[in-house]
């Protein structure tokens, strides 16, 4: 049978940590995205929590943040960067999240986007979570061209995960009734950013076809 995504991502998530150092510029992103004291955040795809953990200093005592990840073992470790108050770890799929509506004032989403199989249903699911306002980000710390060549040479269960380009994403997140606040990239940045536009009744609405 052959492996699964969630199959690799708990094969690896030992040796995750040595392979995905952390981003030295990760924080000062998280405070120009927004992240606030108080604000409830959700990591989308948040691997071992290495920017969960700093979500939850920009957050500070009074927020909260949830690290969200298909694979046991890469929470396994999010959970030992977690520990205390403050934050929670959710085994989930990203297309299909465990949360009621409006629960978040920001989705973070951080070198994760392109390993969900449905974008659409990805950035649906984090509108629907999003409270009116709410923001989400859609980063890396590379071109969606450099990420794309990369996992082009990685095994099989991610090897054709493809990171869109800016233009393309903004496009699906206006699809999914998000307003694009800024769509960047360089070499070593990928940003692209939406605030939640409408209502939570549209939100049911848009996903369950209904009147």
């Amino acid at each position: 049978m052959p492996e699964t995504k969630r199959d690799y991502f708990n094969r690896i998530a030992p040796r995750w940590d040595g392979m995905a150092p952390i981003e030295p510029r990760l924080k000062e992103y998280l405070l120009r995205f927004g992240i606030a004291e108080g604000d409830r955040v959700l990591d989308a795809g948040a691997g071992t929590g290495i920017s969960s953990a700093l979500i939850r200093e920009c957050a500070g005592a009074s927020g909260f943040v949830v690290a969200q990840d298909v694979a046991e073992a890469m929470l396994h470790g999010a959970k030992k960067r977690l520990a205390g108050e403050g934050a929670a770890c959710v085994g989930s799929d990203a297309q299909d999240l465990p949360f009621r509506d409006g629960a978040f004032d920001k989705v973070l989403c951080f070198s994760a986007f392109p390993h969900f199989p449905d974008p659409r249903k990805a950035l649906a699911e984090m509108r629907r979570v999003l409270k009116a306002g709410g923001k989400a980000l859609v980063l890396h710390a590379s071109s969606h061209r450099e990420l794309n060549r990369f996992h082009a040479a990685l095994d099989a269960p991610v090897r054709h995960d493809v990171l869109p380009s800016p233009d393309a994403l903004t496009g699906l997140f206006e699809a999914e009734g998000f307003r694009v606040l800024r769509a960047e990239e360089s070499e070593k940045l990928y940003w692209v950013e939406g605030e939640k536009r409408g209502s939570q009744i549209e939100d049911r609405r848009r996903l369950t076809g209904g009147p």
